[in-house]
């Protein structure tokens, strides 16, 4: 009688503990170490350094002085977090990079661009952050099924929706514009458009998330109402309609999983829809500028084409390097030229293609366009899968965005970190856990 005792009364306290650690709440690890790279990418922070300003301040200032010294400190432990994350399991971690292989060859061309940089040590510096900013979505795509991934990057834009409002009511000398666009919300960042695209990409997320995660269904639809509301108080336009253009494709994804010939016929219906959008475009823009607060120059963005396109046709096939141009202080670069055109100082190309054009040349370009246009033929094969509630609507808002803006290879920026994991998600073999 005594050995059976003694066998329970050793065992026992054993079971238990091992009840209690079943029972005991862990922490996700990779989990929260994504969020915390996504929060610090999202780049939340900023005008809490450089103080709120008069609300005048352009989306490319912010990003320049992002890129100061001190401000550069804070996401080196994000590289760290990311690299410790990435060396936890790399063989794994490098299949998955390897199928993006179009995403490394444009990361290949720009590491090439050192060679024939303007300011090399500045093309080896952002190289070092935009590679990180792209393992760091790679990271996302290698490490979580599309629901979790969903929810990493739903978490951060809750974190960003409550801070934006937190800045809009009760900060309102940080959320809301006082001088340009009085009235104005840009939340947590620098000026109001950077709010509307953010909001933009996270309103997607926030119903994708929903629709994904079930049991939190409730929280993120209520998030991704605040993020609409967001891009209200912002009064972009532009950010609106590209939102409502993504969102658009949600009735059609919807239909296309109820079965082929539902699908086909969605399909009819939004190509005959965008070909009467293009009709409308080419017999009267006028009224389509006017309807998105536009005028016939992009507010000006016309003409700052131009000025890049003169400078790229005098180094056209390599470009003048990563990164190099657009803080070039010796006066000779292109954009002295470009900004002499304009009369004012330009930070940016404002659009994706004359942005990687002018540093990477024909062969940068034909790399960037290589990897989208193969991004949105790997999404709409795949129309009908339960991610396309995201990675479809993303894509849009992406796209569109690009056409007024420089979107490619940005280094420390969430956008960047979202398209990297899209890319290399779409770039895996679909599984129906997804």
């Amino acid at each position: 009688m005594s050995t059976p005792y003694r066998l329970y009364a050793e065992e026992a306290p054993q079971a238990l503990d091992a009840a209690l650690e079943t029972a005991r709440p862990r922490i996700d690890i990779p989990f929260w170490t994504c969020v915390f790279a996504t929060l610090i990418f999202s780049q939340f922070y900023l005008m809490l350094f450089t103080g709120p300003g008069t609300g005048g301040a352009t989306p490319s200032s912010s990003a320049a002085n992002s890129q100061s010294a001190a401000l550069r400190m804070i996401f080196f432990p994000v590289y760290l977090a990311v690299l410790i994350t990435i060396c936890a399991r790399p063989a794994r971690f490098l299949a998955v990079l390897a199928r993006s292989w179009l995403l490394l060859g444009l990361l290949s061309i720009a590491a090439a661009s050192v060679f024939w940089s303007l300011q090399p040590d500045v093309t080896q510096r952002r190289l070092i952050a935009v590679v990180f900013t792209t393992l760091a979505g790679v990271l996302l795509a290698e490490r979580f099924e599309w629901p979790k991934t969903l929810e990493v990057l739903a978490t951060t834009f809750a974190f960003v929706v409550a801070l934006s409002f937190v800045f809009g009511l009760l900060m309102p000398a940080y959320g809301v514009m006082s001088v340009d666009f009085p009235g104005a919300w840009r939340g947590v960042y620098g000026f109001k458009n950077q709010l509307g695209y953010a909001m933009s990409l996270a309103t997607p997320t926030f119903l994708a998330a929903a629709i994904a995660n079930p049991q939190r269904r409730k929280l993120w639809l209520g998030f991704a109402a605040g993020a609409l509301a967001l891009i209200l108080l912002s009064t972009s336009k532009t950010a609106l309609l590209s939102c409502l253009a993504g969102l658009a494709f949600v009735p059609l994804i919807a239909l296309c999983r109820r079965g082929p010939a539902l699908g086909a016929l969605a399909i009819l219906a939004a190509v005959s829809a965008l070909a009467l959008g293009g009709a409308v475009l080419w017999l009267a823009p006028e009224a389509v500028f006017g309807l998105i607060g536009r005028d016939a120059t992009f507010t000006g963005r016309t003409l700052i084409w131009d000025a890049v396109h003169r400078q790229i046709q005098h180094q056209p096939m390599t470009g003048y390097g990563y990164g190099a141009v657009w803080d070039d202080q010796s006066g000779r670069g292109p954009v002295a030229w470009i900004s002499h055109d304009q009369g004012f100082t330009i930070f940016s190309a404002h659009n994706t293609i004359l942005g990687v054009w002018l540093e990477l040349g024909y062969i940068g370009v034909a790399a960037w366009l290589m990897l989208l246009v193969g991004a949105w033929l790997k999404g709409l094969l795949r129309l009908a899968t339960a991610p396309a509630y995201f990675f479809l609507p993303f894509l849009v808002i992406f796209t569109l965005h690009s056409l007024t803006e420089a979107d490619a290879l940005i280094q420390n920026d969430l956008g960047w970190v979202i398209f990297s994991m899209t890319v290399t998600k779409l770039a895996l073999p679909w599984r129906s856990a997804d």
